[in-house]
């Protein structure tokens, strides 16, 4: 898989979903995942709502051990919290 081919983004959050929990460790790898990754930047998905502010403040820390693990391949890190369906019953 070379850097620039679509397939390339899936293979890093392939290989980063794997090492995750050893990444950021099991407690906020419980809590958050990574779904997305272009152009340098990578997309982190909350899964509790509660955890917002507490995985922003750490993405200077987590930058450091992605970019550590990815060789730089890494350059940004964006937080989103996963939209949950909502159904009526």
């Amino acid at each position: 898989i070379h850097r620039g081919t679509p397939q390339y983004g899936e293979w890093v959050i392939a290989c980063l979903d794997g090492a995750w929990p050893k990444l950021v460790g099991d407690r906020l790898a419980k809590v958050c995942r990574p779904v997305r990754f272009v152009r340098s930047e990578l997309l982190v998905e909350i899964l509790d709502n509660g955890w917002t502010e507490a995985v922003k403040s750490l993405k200077p820390i987590l930058l450091k051990k992605l970019q550590t693990a990815t060789s730089c391949e890494i350059k940004s890190i964006s937080v989103a919290v996963r939209q949950q369906m909502i159904t009526n019953t």
